[in-house]
């Protein structure tokens, strides 16, 4: 059994959803297919322009130039977006009600978890991973939803021994 206490604050909030988009295969299929689609889209009228027109090099950079860019820039793009996406659904509604001080009992049944909402319980069936950064220690749930427990409020052992308590849990429970 473990005990994590720490607070969860709004950036951390955008840590976490910022990991979650970045692990979801989801989004990194639309995040290449958008990528992809305009450099395609303008090579082939460069190869229509050139078969119609013969080789203009002005119109090659043209063409070409707007892929590479495209290509180049909008994943940057695209993250930035998802991001201000993600701000504006913390900002709207009541999600802050949500912010304040978490306890975190790991314990052999799952996770009991007591915060500013209430409490809840979670058997290990319901966590889908967890991930350790330099600055955090995230336990993902079913679905888009879980914990970003900040490494500064419980300490690098505890983060490194609350991974380690989880992820056994959670192939134990796999293979039954």
């Amino acid at each position: 059994m473990m005990t994590l206490n720490f607070q969860i604050r709004r950036e951390d909030a955008l840590a976490f959803s910022r990991a979650y988009h970045d692990a979801s295969p989801t989004f990194r299929r639309m995040q290449t297919k958008v990528r992809l689609t305009l450099p395609v889209i303008m090579v082939i009228f460069w190869m229509y322009s050139t078969w119609r027109t013969g080789f203009e090099p002005t119109i090659t950079c043209i063409y070409l130039g707007i892929a590479a860019l495209w290509f180049f820039i909008y994943p940057h793009r695209y993250r930035h977006n998802v991001e201000k996406y993600s701000e504006k659904m913390i900002d709207e509604g009541s999600y802050g009600k949500n912010f304040g001080s978490y306890e975190l009992l790991l314990s052999d049944s799952g996770i009991h978890s007591t915060g500013p909402s209430g409490t809840s319980t979670f058997h290990w069936s319901s966590i889908d991973r967890v991930s350790l950064t330099e600055t955090y220690l995230f336990i993902f749930l079913n679905g888009p939803i879980g914990y970003p427990i900040p490494i500064q409020d419980i300490g690098k052992e505890a983060a490194r021994d609350a991974q380690a308590y989880v992820e056994k849990h959670i192939s134990v429970n796999s293979r039954q």
